[in-house]
């Protein structure tokens, strides 16, 4: 989806909308707290056409041609809408997980080394291999766990265990969970603001949401949660702040992470990442927050 341009006057926006609609070119307005409507055209195939209409469009708003095709373009909004309640599209504010099968290669990327890492650490029993993916080693000493705190195998050049522990995961409910809601946010990120975009942000969380972990409750944890959230924390502020990044999620979808955030934290739901899940939403909404001002200021 992209955004061909924006216009002060709501009704030139809705005009310029519902032509482009009833000429096959599906699009949606965003409006700013300040007024600006944005509009975006929802297939990337169309933007040639859209935006050689758009700027014929702004040259002479009021030509007649342009006029008289709201009823047409609501029937066809309303007609859309029913055919996508039809095919899955189901309201998240009664089922917890949008039917959408689009992944974004990122995403996808991330989604296969999740499942592949965890099959690992079942497989290897002895725990040699897996062991490289952890943030450091752990080890019983009488009945203790322990460790070394300073994180010697990264500092000697293992960087990746910053990062890996995301993928490792504890069972199938536990990758089943993260990896639907990695699959819808993820794509969501990587459709509006691109793979590598999506990538750095997933690293950076990942490494912070880690170390926060680590430094908290020490090395035996795993999953991708904490990314998670942190994509949760980033869409729904920078949607918050910055409707035009086309970037939004519904208030059932927010309210019902938070509320699992703080049931896991309760500890009824057993050894949960809490200070990877704490520490991602927290990076996660200043960089949505810092995104969308800085854009707002451009």
């Amino acid at each position: 989806m992209r955004s061909i341009g924006s216009l002060k006057n709501r009704s030139l926006a809705r005009r310029i909308s519902d032509y482009l609609l009833v000429h096959g070119i599906s699009n949606q307005i965003e409006e700013d707290p300040d007024g600006s409507c944005h509009l975006w055209i929802h297939d990337d195939l169309n933007l040639p056409a859209a935006e050689a209409l758009y700027h014929d469009f702004l040259k002479n708003p009021d030509r007649q041609e342009y006029s008289g095709h709201s009823g047409t373009a609501e029937a066809l909004r309303s007609r859309r809408e029913r055919a996508a309640r039809q095919t899955g599209v189901i309201d998240v504010r009664t089922h917890w997980h949008r039917l959408d099968t689009s992944v974004g290669p990122v995403t996808a990327a991330l989604i296969v080394l999740s499942i592949a890492l965890t099959v690992l650490a079942f497989a290897d029993r002895g725990g040699e291999l897996i062991d490289y993916f952890y943030i450091t080693p752990s080890y019983i000493s009488g009945p203790f766990l322990q460790w070394d705190s300073s994180l010697p195998e990264v500092m000697h050049g293992q960087l990746w265990r910053l990062v890996t522990p995301i993928f490792l995961h504890s069972g199938l409910l536990h990758i089943l969970f993260n990896m639907l809601w990695l699959k819808d946010l993820g794509t969501m990120v990587e459709r509006r603001q691109g793979s590598v975009f999506l990538l750095v942000q997933v690293l950076v969380i990942a490494v912070l949401s880690n170390l926060g972990q680590f430094w908290m409750s020490g090395p035996n944890f795993g999953g991708m949660s904490g990314v998670v959230y942190g994509l949760l924390g980033y869409i729904w502020i920078r949607g918050r702040y910055d409707p035009a990044s086309g970037l939004s999620l519904n208030q059932g979808v927010v309210t019902m992470m938070i509320i699992w955030f703080f049931l896991c934290a309760s500890g009824l739901i057993g050894n949960i990442a809490n200070w990877a899940h704490g520490v991602g939403l927290v990076v996660g909404m200043v960089w949505g927050f810092l995104g969308a001002k800085l854009h707002r200021s451009t």
